[in-house]
């Protein structure tokens, strides 16, 4: 009887089929894709961007969350608002598609959905489609910064159980440390764990002014770290032995892709970027005084840096 019940379940259940094309104001396009009945696949990709290369991520997702997105996109549709598609400034615009087996598909355009909307409820199941445990790497950082732009992204979290890792987010600052010493705290004592700072932007500050470093150095239980090198001082003088510092070596290239070289962005236009490929360094300096107004010193150094980016793209 129970294996009638269940045939009868899967007979009746409609396919469906989410798709997101995402376009952040500081981030590569992006797109999500959610499909399935009762349980489904999760497909999160992005293409080449500038020196960025093409990455994808496939998880399965459970009937609960299958649900729980099919709801939201169904409350969607049932109750549309034109001043969800309304264009902004330094936000993020999706273009998507609802499609159901058993109705027409629908494209919708939706910018910077706000808290407690539909629109916003709908990307808050899809992103629990992509648990942080099991999102690392390329996919796992840019995620993070996605969620920022719906402020689904907590400054810290904690995954994994041996050892657990405390993960910072990209863009955290100092206004968050209180936020995550709250997590630091919470964390079991005795526990091994891997304080992961790699995904920070360089920009947010000092990391002792948003860490509780010294709390972590005194914790029961061995502390590692995967730090930026420009955070290596900060954590020695809180009195973080060396041995414990994973560094992790960045290529200084922005969220889009473009290289930047003497503390600026250089656009992917430019003519610069072929040469460095080529290899020339002479010719690169020249092009570089040609195109600005640089010394002879300061072109030599920009080369300098762009070849070496150019050189540690395929590691990306």
């Amino acid at each position: 009887m129970e294996q009638i019940l269940n045939a009868d379940l899967w007979k009746n259940m409609f396919v469906f089929d989410l798709r997101l094309n995402l376009s952040p104001s500081f981030h590569r396009q992006c797109s999500i894709r959610i499909e399935g009945d009762i349980t489904g696949l999760a497909t999160f990709e992005a293409g080449p961007s500038g020196l960025l290369p093409r990455f994808d991520l496939t998880l399965p997702v459970a009937h609960v969350n299958m649900a729980a997105l099919r709801s939201s996109c169904e409350s969607i549709l049932a109750g549309w608002d034109e001043r969800w598609s309304q264009f902004g400034l330094d936000g993020i615009s999706i273009d998507g598609v609802f499609a159901f087996s058993d109705s027409k598909s629908q494209n919708f355009s939706l910018w910077s959905p706000r808290a407690g909307s539909a629109p916003h409820t709908m990307l808050t199941a899809a992103f629990e489609c992509f648990p942080a445990d099991y999102c690392d790497g390329k996919a796992g950082y840019l995620l993070e910064s996605l969620r920022s732009y719906f402020d689904l992204q907590s400054p810290a979290v904690v995954i994994g159980k041996s050892p657990m890792c405390l993960r910072i987010a990209p863009w955290t600052h100092a206004k968050d440390a209180d936020e995550i010493e709250r997590t630091v705290y919470s964390i079991p004592d005795g526990v091994d764990l891997i304080v992961d700072t790699s995904g920070m932007e360089r920009f947010c500050g000092a990391l002792a002014r948003i860490l509780p470093v010294r709390h972590l150095v005194k914790r029961k239980g061995v502390v590692s770290w995967k730090v930026h090198s420009d955070f290596l001082d900060d954590l020695v003088r809180a009195g973080v032995a060396p041995s414990l510092i994973e560094l992790v070596h960045s290529v200084p290239i922005s969220p889009r892709g473009e290289p930047i070289v003497l503390g600026s962005i250089l656009s992917l236009s430019s003519d610069l970027i072929p040469i460095a490929k080529a290899g020339n360094k002479t010719e690169l300096v020249r092009a570089f005084r040609k195109e600005y107004p640089l010394t002879v010193e300061q072109a030599s150094k920009a080369a300098a840096e762009l070849m070496e980016i150019i050189a540690l793209v395929p590691t990306l």
